[in-house]
């Protein structure tokens, strides 16, 4: 069996250090603010993490618009019907409805009904409505934190790089 190593991609280096860099931020700051286990905060610095900063900005976008619907239709699952299987399966037609009914809904319409699944299944696992919506509500948090972070991330290394062209040439 023979190997055979191939360039890297463009941009390669560029979405390692932001994916490891970004990590480490949400997953230290968001511990140092009492969340022990931020996994789905890394997971959505993942799905939006761009080196170019329009992309990360609509990635941004597309990722907000997605974990709201998620999050509105999974909420009010669980305060109509409660937790269980039936009330993530109405949640879920009725996500993927709001996403194929409304004009100019993200590309990545996915995100809205993993969402309601991620929600749903971390909410199921609480005891009473208080507590599951607390914990549909600590999973968003959690998605809007590392989006941000890499959101922000993206429009630092831009600046950064936009600074060091000079010097580079």
């Amino acid at each position: 069996m023979e190997f055979q190593f191939i360039s890297p991609k463009k941009n390669a280096l560029l979405y390692l250090v932001k994916i490891l860099t970004g990590s480490l931020i949400t997953w230290y700051g968001l511990r140092a603010l009492g969340l022990q286990e931020p996994y789905w905060a890394m997971i959505s610095l993942i799905i939006v993490t761009e080196p170019d900063i329009n992309l990360a900005k609509a990635s941004f976008k597309a990722r907000l618009i997605n974990t709201l619907n998620g999050c509105v239709v999974a909420c009010l699952a669980l305060v109509l019907f409660g937790p269980g299987f039936m009330s993530l399966l109405i949640a879920l037609a009725v996500s993927v409805l709001v996403a194929m009914l409304l004009q100019n809904y993200p590309a990545n319409w996915r995100l809205g009904p993993a969402t309601v699944v991620i929600l749903m299944s971390a909410a199921i696992g609480g005891k009473g409505l208080h507590q599951e919506l607390e914990y549909a509500l600590l999973r968003v948090g959690e998605v809007i934190a590392g989006s941000t972070v890499a959101l922000l991330q993206s429009l630092a290394y831009g600046y950064v790089l936009k600074r060091l062209a000079p010097v580079i040439k």
